[in-house]
């Protein structure tokens, strides 16, 4: 009977998602793009609080300021403004809200688009001092998910701190489509340029009506040195250096692009002008790769176009899209807390329930923390639930997280074509009492 349940719950959830997409499509069009510029005074403000943070160390010891840092009720928390220190290996040494992460190498940790919170900013603290923007939980508005510019700056060869303030403007979601179409297009452009040559390729990236321009999707390029090699929309900036070009918020674009470029790949946020928008300044997530060991190139996409009201597109649909979802919502476990994380992955309307992938959870003596489609199962012990093979799955998902993570293939009623197919899930442990976990179908 609960499988049946399940399968109902779905096929009307299913029914049900074009109407939610639709709707919050219009809500989007409805509303006015509102650009996540900081307030001046409130960034300057953020800078000085790091500086006195780092004197502070400076002055009275690590062990001191890293005791100072954690407590949530101490000098070093400010209304949304709080310290939290690392080391250079990703390490956490000290944070007020986050206890429990203290000691844990936290470079695994992604927001919701899949960009990496801690790593991002470790890169920049190397570099001495920088911005970053993250996308990141707010503790003093329940832990609700906000646009962050997050200072980090750099104590000695051994240590960074960071603090941030929340950005005004609606937080993006770029869904999996989105991600997809721009890591193909700028792998597309790199190809290109390694079979045809530098100079063919600047030539077609530089042309505003060729085939690297697409929408608001184009190919950017620079040497390691930071001289501008192609911008389609600013020929006039051809051969320029613009190494220490800053956004409206002192994020270095090219830089932190040109960094993430030279370690292979990577994705960062920041604000640039949108050629199809007037050149209004609008937050971009781009995606750089190198493509020799003398030049790279990169592309972005704006938050204003992004396809992810459409739940349909913000669905993995391949393993390595399976494993980012997962691993996501398994950063927000850590982020938020285990109630919040449960709360929010129960939520049908929520980020974490796309269609007929969700988030799902277990505790490691049995009992299930999370179906969203099957709410009166939440708090039974499933070990026994077994597919029509006969196979026990969630013993085996569970012995599986108990070493970590990993993927699962099994199969299973596919509640939309009403017949039994090949699913894959991936799990990943939490931490020693529980684990969570996301499944799609393979075709």
């Amino acid at each position: 009977m609960k499988l049946i349940a399940l399968i109902v719950s779905l096929a009307l959830a299913a029914c049900l998602l074009p109407s939610i997409g639709a709707a919050s499509d219009l809500a989007s069009n409805q509303s006015a793009y509102t650009a996540p510029v900081a307030d001046e005074s409130a960034r300057t403000e953020l800078v000085s609080f790091l500086e006195y943070a780092k004197n502070y160390t400076l002055n009275n010891g690590k062990d001191e300021a890293l005791k100072a840092f954690s407590d949530p009720k101490g000098e070093f928390v400010r209304g949304d403004m709080y310290v939290f220190a690392y080391d250079f290996n990703g390490r956490l040494l000290a944070h007020p809200y986050l206890h429990n992460l203290i000691g844990r190498n936290n470079l695994d940790l992604l927001d919701p688009n899949g960009v990496p919170v801690i790593k991002n900013l470790r890169e920049v603290a190397k570099r001495g001092n920088g911005f970053v923007i993250n996308v990141y939980p707010n503790p003093n508005n329940a832990n609700q998910t906000g646009l962050k510019l997050v200072y980090a700056l750099k104590v000695d060869d051994g240590m960074w701190i960071g603090s941030g303030i929340y950005l005004p403007g609606q937080v993006p979601l770029f869904s999996f489509e989105d991600q997809r179409r721009l890591s193909a297009f700028v792998d597309e452009a790199k190809d290109y340029a390694l079979k045809n040559g530098k100079d063919k390729a600047l030539q077609a990236f530089n042309d505003p009506e060729g085939e690297f321009v697409r929408g608001d999707l184009y190919i950017f390029a620079y040497d390691f040195q930071g001289n501008t090699l192609s911008l389609p929309f600013q020929h006039n900036l051809l051969g320029t250096n613009r190494l220490d070009v800053k956004d409206s918020n002192g994020l270095t674009v090219t830089r932190d692009n040109l960094e993430l470029a030279r370690t292979g790949s990577g994705q960062t946020y920041y604000l640039y002008p949108n050629p199809r928008e007037n050149m209004r300044e609008e937050l971009k997530l781009s995606r750089a790769t190198g493509v020799d060991d003398s030049w790279w190139l990169a592309a972005g996409i704006y938050s204003s176009s992004s396809s992810a009201r459409n739940i349909s597109a913000t669905k993995p649909s391949n393993r390595e899209e399976l494993k980012t979802f997962v691993d996501e919502a398994h950063s927000q476990a850590l982020f938020v807390g285990k109630e919040k994380a449960i709360k929010e992955f129960m939520d049908l309307n929520g980020t974490w329930v796309r269609g007929d992938v969700y988030i799902f959870a277990h505790d490691f003596n049995g009992t299930t923390l999370c179906l969203p489609y099957l709410p009166e199962g939440v708090g039974t012990n499933r070990m026994d639930l077994q597919n029509d093979q006969g196979v026990y799955i969630n013993r085996e998902m569970h012995a599986i997280a108990r070493n970590g993570s990993g993927f699962y293939e099994y199969g299973w009623m596919n509640p939309i074509s009403n017949q039994s197919e090949q699913k894959v899930s991936y799990v990943s442990k939490v931490d020693d009492t529980w684990y969570l976990g996301a499944g799609i179908y393979e075709a």
